[in-house]
């Protein structure tokens, strides 16, 4: 890292100098991140970066700014720099535990709680919760308790910090799938992990530094999907969950499926089974 003006860098500067070199790194967003980064290294908000030009930062400053602006040329997710990413509204804290929750999958949660006002549902279950976007969203909108699981001790540490920010009825348990569950219940809802490896190769380098195993499942990146079909007959009346471009055609093979979901991009992304 280049120290060469720890002790006198303004605003303006450091605004130059984080769109060049962010231009030059060919990120798409350089306009935009440049002034997050200048943000987050000073601890303040967009009005003050863009009218204080001349604010000179102190050396603390300048080292975090700096350190900040090299990891997003390498494809540091701007969403963990900045540890927080807008879902369906609400402002969820996100660190490398968790999925950076994204706008496609506002979808699944649009779909799940149309089920739940036609049909009064109220035993709702998500599986893979991460940082517990979709529990907490459903909990918040819909006025309901929502049980939560996934695997990772690490992310559900995360998911019970977005609840207390939150103050969701959100209830978290650490299991790779289902076998906690004891009765049946309304709607099992979850983003799995749905890429294939050859997918993964593939993927931008941004998400790369994501959890692999959200990402990976199986060699086609059907397998959880594939055993939350088998579980889900016997567990719930209904199974929403989002899938890969790619699986398409896999999914509209299955037995029970209701419907599918385009996502803005008009790629299929939502699927709704129904059991009962």
């Amino acid at each position: 890292m280049n120290f060469w003006s720890l002790s006198a860098m303004k605003i303006r500067d450091g605004l130059k100098k984080a769109l060049t070199e962010l231009k030059a790194a060919n990120i798409g967003s350089y306009g935009n991140d440049a002034v997050i980064l200048l943000k987050t290294a000073l601890s303040k908000d967009e009005v003050f970066i863009l009218s204080n030009f001349d604010y000179e930062m102190g050396r603390e400053e300048v080292k975090r700014f700096l350190e900040l602006l090299e990891k997003r040329k390498n494809r540091y997710p701007i969403a963990y720099i900045t540890k927080s990413k807008e879902f369906f509204g609400f402002n969820f804290y996100v660190n490398e535990h968790v999925l950076i929750p994204r706008p496609e999958t506002e979808f699944l949660v649009e779909e799940t709680l149309k089920i739940i006002e036609s049909t009064k549902a109220r035993r709702v279950v998500d599986v893979g919760t991460g940082s517990g976007n979709i529990a907490i969203t459903l909990s918040k909108i819909a006025k309901i308790k929502v049980f939560a699981s996934d695997i990772s001790k690490d992310a559900l540490t995360v998911a019970k910090l977005n609840k207390k920010r939150l103050g969701a009825d959100v209830e978290f348990i650490r299991s790779n799938g289902l076998d906690w569950l004891g009765k049946r219940v309304d709607i099992i809802v979850s983003n799995p992990p749905y890429v294939s490896p050859s997918e993964y190769d593939k993927l931008s380098d941004d998400v790369k530094f994501e959890p692999k195993e959200a990402l990976i499942s199986g060699e086609d990146g059907t397998q959880f999907i594939r055993y939350l079909l088998r579980e889900a007959e016997k567990r719930c009346n209904y199974l929403i969950i989002e899938f890969g471009y790619s699986q398409s055609d896999f999914i509209k093979q299955q037995k029970h499926l209701e419907k599918v979901v385009k996502d803005l991009s008009g790629i299929d992304r939502v699927a709704v089974f129904k059991f009962s």
